[in-house]
């Protein structure tokens, strides 16, 4: 059985870039009709979850040479792309919008697959690109929002922060500073990543200087890092004086206010609504601002505990079930009659198999894991995907009072669906083990068959009429 298991492996990764011509084709075809449906019957409310903002900011926008122009809330690239299609007509510019977003989704499932098929077989290409697609970029393409275009900037971005804590060449370094200029020009979600990646690369650093001997120099590598930074500042300097100039600070930004409210309606809103500007804002008492300490005046240490741990559960548990109040055997099928937001109901359980297919095959070889897990690269890069996810739960979970969805966390769910199927395909290469061949192959044909029937249930209720309810 292992024979066979490693013989149609073996089989299947000789044919790698034929097996592409044809899942590539087929998750587009899948993506755009699904895409087209969603578009047409879903979030026919322009106004909403910023939408209509994003729609102002875009034809206010239409004059300027550069992305620069916030609201105070958003920032400026997505609405400075979508204002090349912009027209008078509302309904036609908020669908031009969406499709705009799905384009850009399609071309980076498409990117993606011809990336990694160079290296990973194609059952667990085939799983990515459909893991990729149904777990978050067909939802989220179906908005007038910079939620895709983040995604995949930031994916980017993280992909360089591996080149560059192993050991980056100036172009690799350039990239990266390009990438996460674009990337925070997107949305300022991108500034814990930011932090994370400081951190990871200190430890590099500290890690390089202890162990000593190897091949990644600091000093040179601290210069290529300043130059990556000083190209990341020039980047972003049309959005600082914007924003300066309308709100009287650099990359002021309202929801540095609104994390230390209870909630957005009767007092973020309200609060905005009372300083739309710089010159409001230049009125506002010491005393009257939104901080820490304003937050420790109104609330006890137990409030502010009780937030931040009941919000972090929160949106970790949506980043795996999105949907609420859905039963296990959602997972299979659900009734036909009640609303779905979602086309895997449980997308959680994929990411689960994924991570115990990589543990079992993290225990079968561990003495040789281990000894490559403790390399300077790996032990900063973990570091980097520890604190990282830690950031981005704890602030988010702290914000959740604020803003709810799915789209906050969305962002950590392709690097998460890439990574564990690296790292399982990584994983099996190292074992000589009887069944790890067995294992991985049945897994990944699992989860293939399992999307492959979601899909299936995904058209059959397109065909009864029975549409996504999206919504943030």
């Amino acid at each position: 059985m292992s024979e066979n298991s490693a013989a149609v492996l073996s089989w299947l990764e000789a044919h790698r870039w034929r097996a592409l011509a044809i899942t590539l084709p087929l998750v587009v075809a899948m993506h755009l009709f699904a895409a087209a449906v969603t578009i047409r019957h879903s979030n026919q409310d322009a106004t909403a979850s910023d939408q209509g903002a994003e729609m102002w900011l875009a034809a206010t926008s239409r004059d300027d040479l550069v992305p620069q122009r916030t609201d105070g809330v958003r920032h400026p690239l997505w609405s400075w792309l979508a204002r090349t299609l912009y027209t008078e007509d509302t309904s036609a510019f908020f669908t031009r919008g969406k499709w705009l977003n799905t384009a850009l989704c399609v071309a980076f499932l498409c990117a993606l697959g011809l990336a990694v098929t160079r290296w990973l077989d194609p059952l667990a290409t085939a799983n990515l690109l459909l893991l990729c697609s149904l777990g978050i970029l067909l939802v989220r393409g179906t908005y007038f929002q910079p939620e895709p275009l983040y995604y995949i900037l930031s994916f980017l971005a993280g992909v360089l922060v591996w080149r560059v804590l192993r050991g980056a060449t100036i172009w690799h370094y350039l990239s990266f500073g390009v990438v996460c200029g674009l990337a925070y020009l997107s949305k300022p979600s991108l500034l814990p990543f930011l932090l994370a990646f400081a951190a990871a690369y200190v430890l590099r650093i500290f890690l390089a200087m202890l162990r000593g001997g190897e091949s990644w120099a600091t000093g040179k590598n601290l210069r290529r890092l300043a130059l990556t930074f000083a190209l990341f500042a020039l980047m972003v300097i049309p959005l600082g004086r914007f924003s300066h100039e309308a709100f009287g600070k650099p990359f002021f930004n309202y929801t540095n206010f609104w994390m230390w409210m209870d909630d957005f309606e009767t007092e973020a809103w309200p609060w905005q609504t009372k300083y739309p500007g710089g010159i409001q804002l230049k009125t506002l008492p010491a005393e009257e601002t939104p901080s820490l300490s304003w937050y420790f005046h109104r609330h006890s240490l137990t409030d502010a505990v009780k937030r931040a741990t009941s919000g972090t559960g929160e949106v970790v548990v949506r980043f795996f079930w999105p949907e609420e109040k859905l039963s296990g055997s959602a997972f299979f099928w659900r009734a036909s009659g009640k609303k779905w937001s979602q086309p895997l109901a449980h997308r959680g359980v994929y990411l689960l198999a994924l991570a115990g297919l990589c543990a079992g095959l993290f225990w079968s070889v561990r003495k040789s894991a281990w000894q490559r897990l403790a390399r300077s690269e790996n032990l900063a890069f973990a570091a980097f995907l520890l604190i990282a996810a830690g950031l981005y739960a704890g602030l988010y979970g702290w914000y959740y009072p604020i803003g709810r969805g799915d789209r906050f966390m969305g962002s950590l769910w392709v690097p998460a669906v890439f990574l564990l199927c690296w790292w399982g395909f990584l994983l099996r290469r190292l074992s000589v083990g009887k069944g790890a061949d067995i294992s991985y192959l049945a897994v990944h044909l699992a989860i293939l068959i399992s999307l492959l029937l979601q899909c299936a249930g995904l058209f059959w209720r397109f065909q009864q009429g029975i549409y996504l309810v999206t919504r943030n």
